[in-house]
């Protein structure tokens, strides 16, 4: 089961395509050489004995005697270039290429003439490429041969014709062929495949070897080990492969963190909102009871006292629940806002309006400053409604009789700045980078009727809308809340 795994792999695999893909080409190599070697053989003994013919007919004069072949001269003159050239085969041919006499082993002449073109060809040729004429004794397998005329008398009588390699040269050079082809072939593959193999089975560890890198960092990012990352040098594709799952492990990495912060957050949610739930819970059920086991006993003073407690818990876990729930609408419905062209000024005046009664009893002055000519802004005028009640209702919450809240709307380039000023008791240096945080209360909150929530709200409302709000205070001198309005736009 091993061995098989072992050869299964990419490396194995693809060494053994390399392999086969270096004998194959190998093969066609050797094929390509033998017939470019055979081509050159040809050319080189045309060229070397294409003048034999006209030699011989020199040797013999005349050839022909009262229009007849000199039978006696040629023959002696064919025999004694045979002994010579025992691989040549010669013809006499008369003009149109007929067969007149020839000298030829075993006598086995089967045609009775010769093919004019290449004759005609070799005579006129400009190039040293072979040339190939019929060969009498195979008229199916051309030979490379030797050609001149016979000029006898002023005329032209016919052609001394020499096949340069007759059936015994062709049988033996096609012997040696097969052993050359053979003896090359052999050691060609062997020293192909050797270097080959040597330097591909390099080449192609290296590649796997980084492949198998990649393989390596995904089955232990399988595992749990998220921070894995792979240090790739080489460029190419494989460092593309190798910067994508990087760039994957980290996106998934921060995204594991950022669902453990939101379980961790829903824990702490559950928690805070187990425990503000209860204890407005077991208040209105502890004097909900005090009423009824002491009902005749309680004064009336008593009694309201005690309804009045149930009453506030009561407003208190109303105002919790409606926090809880716009917010959880907030964060799961982003497109829940629907802006529009809002006249700020107006807004701002009407949520001053409304807090005037709570600030009056606590003899705190609520001021506002604006331009009656201030633009439009672009907002979901129930949310930034609830902005402004959420702040001014912190900055009533923490003053004290005779401090002052001032609303003030600032014209800026392309949006209008709202400052939410207060002369109250201020925020810790340490606090404020926590404000915005759900169900965080200051230390100065103790006792106060606050939900934790407030701000919150507040923070995502104006998310929605692609604003920042930023905060600055300090102790015992007051608090101020910043955020831009975006200008309403007639294009928008």
């Amino acid at each position: 089961m091993k061995t098989n795994k072992i050869f299964s792999s990419l490396y194995w695999k693809v060494s053994g395509i390399f392999l086969a893909f270096t004998v194959v080409l190998t093969i066609i190599f050797i094929y390509i050489s033998v017939i470019f070697s055979a081509d050159y053989n040809d050319e080189a003994q045309q060229k070397i004995n294409g003048e034999i013919a006209a030699g011989a007919i020199k040797e013999v004069s005349p050839i022909f005697i009262d229009g007849k072949v000199n039978e006696q001269a040629i023959s002696v003159l064919m025999h004694s270039m045979m002994a010579v050239h025992p691989s040549i085969e010669v013809y006499l041919l008369d003009p149109e290429g007929k067969i007149l006499t020839f000298v030829v082993p075993e006598q086995d002449v089967k045609t009775d003439a010769v093919a004019l073109g290449p004759i005609k060809s070799f005579l006129n040729r400009k190039s040293d490429k072979a040339i190939k004429g019929d060969d009498p004794r195979n008229p199916d397998s051309p030979k490379i041969f030797s050609v001149a005329e016979v000029i006898e008398d002023g005329q032209m009588k016919g052609y001394m014709y020499i096949i340069l390699a007759s059936n015994q040269y062709t049988s033996t050079m096609a012997a040696l062929e097969n052993s050359f082809i053979l003896k090359i072939g052999v050691r060609t593959i062997l020293i192909a495949v050797l270097l080959t193999s040597i330097l591909g089975l390099l080449a192609i560890y290296v590649i796997t070897r980084n492949l198998n890198k990649i393989i390596a960092a995904f089955q232990r990012f399988k595992s749990g080990d998220h921070s894995v990352r792979i240090n790739m040098k080489t460029g190419g594709e494989l460092a593309n492969v190798a910067d994508t799952f990087n760039s994957m492990a980290e996106t998934i990495q921060q995204n594991i963190i950022q669902l453990k912060s939101v379980e961790e957050l829903r824990k702490e949610l559950i928690a805070n909102v187990s425990h503000d739930l209860r204890s407005p819970i077991a208040s209105i059920q502890g004097f909900a009871e005090t009423i009824l086991l002491k009902d005749e006993k309680l004064t009336e003073t008593e009694r309201k006292k005690y309804l009045e407690i149930i009453l506030q818990n009561s407003e208190n876990l109303s105002k919790l629940v409606n926090d809880l729930f716009e917010l959880s609408k907030l964060e799961t419905n982003p497109q829940m806002i629907q802006p529009e062209p809002v006249q700020v000024a107006e807004l701002v005046q009407d949520v001053a309006d409304k807090f005037q009664i709570m600030a009056r009893e606590k003899n705190i002055s609520i001021n506002t400053i604006y331009s009656k000519s201030l633009p439009l802004v672009y907002a979901d005028i129930q949310m930034t409604d609830r902005v402004f009640q959420n702040i001014l209702d912190n900055a009533i919450k923490y003053c004290s009789p005779g401090d002052v809240v001032t609303i003030e709307l600032e014209l800026q380039k392309e949006a209008v700045l709202v400052k939410i000023t207060d002369t109250g008791k201020g925020i810790a240096e340490d606090e404020l980078p926590y404000i915005f945080t759900r169900y965080y209360k200051g230390k100065k909150t103790s006792g106060a009727n606050s939900t934790g929530l407030g701000l919150a709200i507040v923070k995502k409302i104006l998310d929605l809308h692609k604003s920042t709000i930023n905060v600055y205070s300090k102790l015992n001198q007051g608090t101020r809340f910043e955020f831009n309005l975006p200008l309403y736009n007639v294009a928008v």
